[in-house]
């Protein structure tokens, strides 16, 4: 009887006339709809052969055979209703199992019914009404793929008009591989229920008319219409989305991976985002810098009316550009270029302050050493080939060798009575006239080894090194200077750009390393500083040895495999490799090795850049983790609000990141509506399985013999007996409240777990209540006894139940929306039906929520009783 009556309870959640019979014909159960279309009751022909009783005779003397229940058929039928007419009725034939040694089901379909509008046309009429204007495209097809509607956003999307696509093939607007594989997955989908991307949305490639393709969010539903089954797509253009994208984290990288150090503060000075380049730089990682005030690097060398005159400007909307001495975590001193730019927002306000650095201690070192070099140099240069000149007290020439033609191109006779700043290249003279202190001149003190900038008389630039002195006469007064010029014109070419690919390559945040191609096992000649940062071992420790000092238990010997047939074969290659640090911490190592050819053309180095690519794996490790998770959690849900006779009740869930611990269920059993709500603790796979297992020992439980009757109470009790080993394993806890209506008394018993109470408004009632009753949460201890309440509804009555998702939601200002805004929102939205009130409420906090983040999942179920 029990399986009867579950058979009865599920049937009875259809519209269309249903019964099962048994292998040998029997009826076993029927559906109020089969009822209605037989006239007889289910007990009246319950054991007895079903189509004998019901088939009408073709003639007087002439009775029906029995149709045969094996294999799945569709049939045309007559059958005598009870009270007499006949009926002419579809009847579709499906066995309950592979043989049908498990009986079948049969679907009575009326073929007398009235003339109705075919019910495909008015869903494709209330759909284009409903859809039309959106920008959107919605296509509706067959089981057989061919289009029935295509509405006016599918045409702007893929570039067809409407009757160019109806009747055509779905795979038409698609590339491929889709377009091959799209028959054959409606096929397996018809053979065997088996769904892969129905009620799933997903990103897909679309393809316009023209055969261009284009990047959209492709979501599929089904519906079925008087036995007949069809799918809705709904599509969106993801095109300029994609973009946006693309070049926001073009924009990120480029920042991240710019050779400049770059810090980002808040107005008030905190550090809120420093890029890699900042980090190596300082000595500090991210993490020490993040939160903290950029005076934690300010050294006593640098003058504090700086540091208050840069705040001043950046305060005042005006960027500040200047030289500044800070410290290293180490308390190494650097020098460094800043520049600091205010940053503002929409409306013109300062929001943040933008610095960016550049290391300038090396260019700082070098120029002191180039001034105690040039003290110990002779005050005239007595080289062959230096221009050896003499000029008056204003520094004009009054002698000049004949080496000027060389260094500039012109004679003695043309430069005599010239001054030198006539000689300089226009900005260098600009810049002497604009200095601020004095020249060496206007001094009256030697000056040893200055680089000139020169204009040669052909136009090209010319630099010189020059070192001069004053000569007095026996009174002290300033006869003239004398000085020699060494053209360095070449050198400096050459050390400029030394300097700067020195300086490039050790700076970089990747990792490089020049190998020796015709030594043994091609071992390091040079490496980086940024090779040894992600390694962990020194260059002294990397120089002399290949890249096996990196191998270790889990490095891919495939991996390996090219990296050797590169070497060996003389070619590039590029490579992800899991490579170990000198303290055996794994790394994810992007590798590329290009060989270098020399004058004639052999191969003598390689050159492999390393980047450490490990945060970028496990975030997308995570990510996929947790889209397991989310389907987990999804699939657990009610997929349509439950209606019956007696109550009426939908619910949601809305995860607050990409997967939520929120869970509610609705369903009615034994002639009862069980309706449970609960949040498990913990974002991950695992709690997402912990919640499967609540949901199916849940309802296991509720359809035990033993529990058809048992309360709230007794079922949360043995539940916590059920669940407590797995719980205390996982370290999680789940907090529920368990309510059972039943109809024929129109009782609400329910029993609480830690859970929010929910609320309840009578149909006439001016206030909220709220249902509690007391409970630990699941999973804590054994042996827990809960306390059961209950009381009796009535029609119109409605009740709420929510996750602190809701009562907890802040607005920028910190607010929380709170348990009275709830019920205010509940009161107001009262009249509508129980999907539409869920709306309303998350409307509401969205509302007051405004652009924060949402912290929480939301879970909601509201119940109306009929």
């Amino acid at each position: 009887m029990e399986t009867v009556a579950a058979d009865r309870a599920i049937l009875d959640a259809f519209d269309e006339a249903l019964c099962i019979v048994e292998p040998s014909g029997a009826l076993r159960s029927m559906n109020r709809a089969a009822e209605r279309l037989t006239g007889y009751r289910e007990g009246e022909l319950r054991g007895q052969p079903f189509f004998p009783r019901v088939l009408a005779p073709d003639a007087d003397d002439f009775e029906p055979s029995s149709p045969s229940l094996h294999g799945r058929q569709g049939l045309s039928l007559r059958i005598r209703r009870k009270d007499g007419p006949t009926l002419d009725v579809r009847c579709e034939i499906d066995p309950l199992s592979g043989n049908g040694d498990g009986g079948s089901l049969l679907k009575l379909r009326s073929l007398d019914g009235p003339n109705e509008p075919d019910a495909l046309d008015e869903t494709t009429k209330k759909l284009e009404t409903i859809f039309g204007g959106m920008v959107d495209g919605l296509v509706v097809i067959n089981e057989a793929g061919d289009i029935l509607l295509f509405s006016r956003g599918a045409e702007k999307l893929f570039g067809y008009r409407a009757e160019e696509a109806l009747g055509r093939n779905v795979k038409l607007l698609m590339p491929s591989p889709y377009r091959e594989a799209h028959d054959r997955y409606l096929a397996a989908y018809r053979r065997t229920g088996v769904k892969k991307i129905i009620g799933v949305g997903q990103e897909v490639v679309g393809r316009r008319k023209d055969g261009t393709t284009f990047p959209m969010y492709l979501s599929i539903g089904e519906i079925w219409l008087e036995g007949t089954r069809y799918f809705v797509g709904v599509t969106h253009d993801l095109t300029r989305l994609k973009r946006a994208e693309d070049r926001l984290l073009t924009l990120s990288a480029a920042v991240e991976q710019s050779p400049i150090a770059v810090m980002i503060t808040n107005k008030d000075g905190e550090i809120e985002y420093v890029n890699s380049r900042f980090a190596s730089l300082t000595g500090y990682p991210p993490h020490e810098l993040i939160g903290r005030n950029p005076r934690m690097l300010q050294s006593k060398r640098t003058e504090g009316d700086q540091y208050r005159r840069l705040w001043e400007s950046i305060r005042a909307g005006v960027e500040w550009r200047g030289q500044i001495q800070d410290r290293r975590k180490d308390g190494e001193l650097y020098w460094a270029s800043e520049i600091v730019t205010p940053l503002r927002d929409a409306n013109g306000g300062i929001t943040h302050y933008l610095a960016m650095q550049q290391d300038i201690t090396e260019q700082k070192r070098d120029k002191e050493a180039l001034f105690e070099s040039e003290q110990r140099f002779r005050q005239i240069a007595d080289m062959a080939g230096d221009w050896l000149w003499e000029q008056d007290q204003d520094g004009r020439y009054t002698y000049s060798s004949s080496a000027v033609e060389d260094v500039l191109g012109m004679t003695p006779d043309e430069i005599l009575g010239k001054s030198y700043l006539d000689l300089f290249a226009k900005e260098s003279a600009e810049d002497a006239v604009l200095k601020s202190s004095p020249s060496p001149i206007a001094l009256r003190r030697a000056f040893h080894r200055v680089v000139n900038h020169y204009r040669h008389k052909n136009d090209g630039d010319v630099f010189t090194e020059s070192t001069g002195a004053p000569i007095f006469d026996e009174g002290g007064r300033l006869v003239k200077w004398r000085g020699v010029d060494h053209d360095i014109t070449s050198r400096k070419k050459f050390e400029d750009a030394l300097r700067v690919r020195n300086r490039a390559i050790e700076s970089v945040p990747i990792g490089i390393a020049v190998w020796d191609a015709q030594a043994p096992r091609v071992p390091n000649i040079y490496v980086n500083p940024a090779l040894s940062r992600i390694t962990g071992f020194t260059r002294e420790e990397l120089l002399g040895h290949s890249l096996h000092l990196l191998r270790g238990p889990e490095t891919d010997p495939a991996a390996l495999e090219e990296i050797r047939n590169a070497i060996v074969h003389r070619t590039s290659c590029q490579v992800v490799v899991k490579f170990y640090r000198k303290d055996g911490v794994s790394f994810w190592d992007e590798l590329s090795i290009s060989p270098v050819a020399n004058e004639a053309g052999r191969i003598t180095h390689f050159v492999s850049v390393h980047a450490d690519i490990s945060d970028r794996r496990r975030v997308e490790e995570n990510r996929h983790e947790l889209e397991i998770a989310k389907q987990i959690q999804l699939s657990l849900l009610p997929n349509a609000p439950l209606r019956t006779p007696h109550m009426e009740i939908a619910g949601i869930c809305v995860p607050a990141t990409h997967v939520g611990g929120d869970y509610f269920d609705y369903f009615e059993n034994s002639g009862v509506i069980d309706i449970v709500i609960a949040d498990v603790s913990g974002h991950s796979v695992g709690a997402a399985l912990i919640m499967t297992e609540v949901r199916s020992t849940l309802r296991a439980e509720t359809r035990k013999a033993t529990n058809a009757l048992s309360g709230p109470a007794e079922l949360l009790h043995d539940l916590n007996e059920l669940l407590h080993e797995d719980l205390t394993a996982a370290d999680l806890f789940i907090t529920m409240f368990y309510c059972r209506f039943l109809p024929r008394t129109r009782t609400l018993q329910y029993a609480n777990a830690g859970q929010n109470p929910p609320l309840l408004l009578r149909a006439e009632g001016a206030v909220c209540v709220q249902l509690d009753a007391d409970g630990l949460v699941l999973g804590v201890l054994r042996a827990v006894e809960f306390k059961e309440g209950g009381l009796e509804l009535a029609a119109g009555d409605k009740l709420l139940f929510y996750t602190d998702g809701i009562t907890e939601a802040q607005n920028r200002q910190g607010d929380f929306f709170g348990l009275e805004r709830l019920s205010a929102a509940f009161m107001q939205h009262r009249s509508l039906s129980p999907r539409d009130l869920i709306k309303a409420v998350l409307a509401d906090v969205r509302a007051f929520r405004g652009e924060a983040p949402a912290s929480d999942d939301v879970a909601m179920v509201v119940a109306q009783v009929c």
